[in-house]
């Protein structure tokens, strides 16, 4: 019985050999769109899942009111770890983590590597986190200064020839470090992608200071697991003021956020937990519209199929039969669709993986859970994409499909769910296309948003502390940059945009007590500003001859906004406890990314020492000239002869964060859009063949009675000239909609061509399809159609 269902199955099939090629192929790249889309969603949410009991594990971060916001830090003092696990009975570890901002990790000068993922910590990490040792103890491993923990591809990197364990690395050029562990490549998808681990006590025996010690060190992470049983809410109410006891002039309170909702949530940001809901969204429409698809071709297709059907119930076949007998076809044509997009996925995901810079992978037995859901999925779709056409075909009059008269059936005159399924195709095309070419602007204009200072022709070389300078003062190194032709300007400054931010939190002449405003705060040379070329709107720039300005600042113009002092009032305002006084207003520049709202910003003069850590930015006049580079380059080396650094242009760091995810939201909703409008297309082409043949007799009559193609063409193509003009009123709404979704702060406007665009090309694409069909059935024989019944 069931061979005999397959075999007849299969020769239905290639009967209509392009219905199932049509219908394989919409179903199969719907699928596939899923399954690309799924995993990624599937990855973004699963960042910290591999730790044994996540789900009680939680960053401790510190809500602060302050004047201008309510934020939320995720690095606070250090001494809270210890101070929890000491007091509550409920923690089941506690550990306490710091970055340590990049090194550059050396066994000799061919294998020199900066590696920018560094950890201070203590050996009570592996009690907390999933940290396999390959080789070493993990409870010595990081017990006394000067030991290095490194994961396994690192050591490869460092010892690709030899045992890595009791080996020397020297860091920085200048400290030697002892490899005692080696550890397992953490998985890419974790907030602390760690590649090396130190000991806090390197850090107390190289500086002679502890983060352990300071309740008013805002620089370290720390994280909990919670033991089992214990309620989060409760316990975050229990610890939530534990700073009044320790820090008396600030009201901030500790906040538990999910280790697993750090990656999508970032304080009071949900900026990426949108993004990832929209790439779900896409994903699960793109599988809607190709199961959509599905019922229209199917519905279609049964107008072939009305006299077997009529046939078998004459001879006495079942309705339940029959809507078996045509479930079980939607199955195997969904199921066949499955085996053709998993290899379409397959063939796709690198291409998305360089999109998205993901590591994405199908494993199909290792992760057999995420392949049993797609099956499951590819099931469901099936039953609920064929149950509606198994339900209408077996539902026909067996007397009017042997007759040929199955139009007769009020299901196939009104046939307004068909109709409506389609328009609900063009709908989710055109809201698709509306999508991209906002995220398209919105990539557009971020990326050539005007930053508030010049980025073009600019170098940047960050320089770390030494004691080893060939000259200890700046103006000196700024003379001789100033003598290599093409050099215009040079600075030197603890940070600078896009490179890294310090943050401050101060007060104002005038505040009351507690009121402080959270900035960002630099201290930079007096030539900062003009090498940068950010103006000034009232006062004066740094000046290095005059002693009063070490305890001078300038501030930005959202300083004084929220203040509510104009730029002129704010000279001669003291700020910071007083200590500093404003002797200039600079415009507000993007700092970090134009994706976030700009903030307050502080800055102090910077002494023109060189033996501290330091950003160098060099203004050239061209900075594509390598000679021009190699000089300033071989410079720096002599004043630096200790301190492995790399010098770049300041453009490079511009196409990281932000922009990556908007380039690739625009290039991944562009490949989706023209999915769904190839998806859609083929739903149109379907129900304009189901009408075209329904209409036959009707046009055979009205051309014997004399009515031209171009007249039978007109009244033909307005039914589908008016279902493309309803799915632009309900697409266009739902358009804008999804564009106010954006999560960037700044915003470009609505362009509403893009509109009218989205509207013609619709109409465009509608029009070619539907005339391919109506011109053949316009122009068909009259005796012909009239035979047809």
């Amino acid at each position: 019985m069931f061979r005999n269902f397959i075999q007849l199955a299969f020769r239905n099939f290639l009967k209509n050999s392009s219905y199932t090629i049509i219908n394989v192929l919409g179903l199969s790249v719907g699928l596939a769109a899923f399954i690309i889309l799924t995993l990624f969603v599937k990855y973004e949410l699963g960042y910290d899942t591999f730790h044994e009991g996540t789900d009680r594990m939680y960053r401790v971060e510190e809500q602060i009111h302050l004047a201008n916001e309510v934020d939320i830090w995720s690095q606070i003092p250090a001494p809270v770890s210890n101070t929890l696990q000491e007091r509550y009975a409920e923690i089941e570890e506690a550990i306490t983590i710091r970055e340590v901002w990049g090194e550059y990790l050396s066994t000799s000068k061919k294998r020199t590597f900066f590696e920018p993922d560094g950890y201070y910590a203590n050996s009570d990490i592996f009690n907390l986190f999933n940290i396999k040792f390959i080789s070493g103890n993990k409870k010595t491993a990081l017990d006394s200064p000067m030991k290095i923990v490194l994961t396994e591809s690192i050591a490869n990197k460092l010892f690709p020839d030899t045992e890595p364990m009791g080996q020397n690395i020297l860091v920085d050029n200048k400290r030697t470090y002892i490899v005692s562990g080696v550890i397992e490549d953490v998985p890419f998808n974790t907030n602390t992608p760690l590649t090396y681990l130190i000991p806090f006590s390197t850090y107390k025996s190289l500086w002679n200071e502890s983060f352990l010690d300071h309740w008013d060190w805002d620089d370290t992470r720390v994280y909990i697991k919670l033991k089992e049983g214990v309620d989060k809410e409760k316990f975050e109410q229990k610890i939530a003021f534990l700073f009044d006891e320790f820090r008396e002039e600030r009201d901030d309170k500790l906040l538990l956020t999910p280790i697993k909702m750090i990656h999508l949530v970032d304080g009071n940001n949900f900026g990426y937990l949108i993004v990832v809901t929209l790439y779900g969204i896409v994903g699960l429409f793109t599988l809607v519209l190709a199961a959509l698809n599905f019922v229209n071709l199917t519905t279609a297709y049964s107008l072939t199929r009305a006299k077997e059907i009529g046939v078998k119930k004459v001879v006495g076949s079942s309705k339940g039969r029959l809507i078996k007998q045509f479930l079980g076809e939607s199955l195997i044509i969904v199921f066949m669709s499955l085996l053709i997009a998993f290899t379409i996925t397959e063939a796709s995901l690198p291409i998305f993986n360089r999109i998205v810079s993901l590591p994405l992978d199908i494993k199909y037995i290792e992760d057999w859970s995420f392949t049993l859901f797609i099956i499951g999925i590819t099931a469901l779709t099936g039953i609920l994409s064929g149950f509606y056409p198994s339900l209408v075909l077996s539902s026909l009059n067996p007397l009017q499909t042997l007759k040929n008269k199955i139009f007769d059936n009020k299901r196939f005159k009104k046939f307004s769910m068909r109709k409506g399924l389609v328009v609900f195709q063009l709908i989710m095309s055109i809201v698709f296309i509306i999508t991209t070419l906002g995220i398209l602007g919105q990539f557009r204009y971020l990326k050539n948003k005007d930053l508030g200072f010049d980025k073009h022709n600019l170098l940047i070389s960050r320089i770390g502390a030494t004691e080893k300078v060939k000259i200890n003062d700046f103006a000196t190194l700024h003379d001789e940059l100033l003598q290599i032709p093409g050099v215009i300007n040079s600075s030197i400054s603890y940070n600078s945009p896009f490179n890294g931010s310090w943050g401050r939190v101060v007060n104002w002449e005038g505040s009351q007590a507690g009121e402080n405003m959270n900035c960002r705060f630099n201290r930079a040379y007096a030539t900062f500003l003009n090498t940068m070329k950010i103006n000034l709107i009232a006062g004066r720039q740094f000046d290095q001859n005059l002693a009063s300005d070490s305890a001078a600042c300038i501030v930005n113009e959202t300083f004084i906004n929220i203040i509510g002092w104009n730029a002129e009032e704010a000279i001669g305002k003291r700020v910071w406890d007083k200590d500093y006084t404003i002797i200039g207003v600079m415009n507000d520049f993007h700092e970090q990314s134009p994706y976030t709202k700009i903030q307050p910003y502080i800055m102090i003069n910077h002494s023109g020492y060189l033996t501290g850590s330091k950003d160098l930015i060099v203004r050239i006049d061209d900075i594509a000239d390598n000679e021009k580079v190699g000089k300033i380059k071989a410079l720096l080396e002599e004043y630096f002869p200790d301190i492995i650094f790399e010098i770049k242009p300041f453009d490079n760091n511009l196409g990281a964060g932000t922009y990556k995810v908007y380039e690739g939201m625009a290039k991944t909703f562009g490949f989706f859009s023209l999915v769904s409008i190839i998806i859609a297309v083929i739903g149109l082409f379907a129900l304009v063949s189901f009408s075209s043949k329904r209409k036959i007799k009707e046009i055979g009559i009205r051309k014997v009675l004399g009515a031209s193609s171009w007249q039978i063409y007109k009244k033909l193509i307005n039914e589908y000239i008016i279902l493309t003009v309803v799915a632009n009123m309900f697409a266009m709404p739902l358009g804008i909609l999804f564009y106010k979704f954006d999560p960037s702060y700044y915003k470009t406007d609505l362009n509403y061509l893009n509109l009218v665009i989205t509207g013609i090309l619709s109409f465009v694409i509608t029009i070619i399809i539907i005339s391919i069909q109506v011109i053949k059935s316009s122009n068909a024989n009259p005796v012909d159609s009239l035979r047809y019944e």
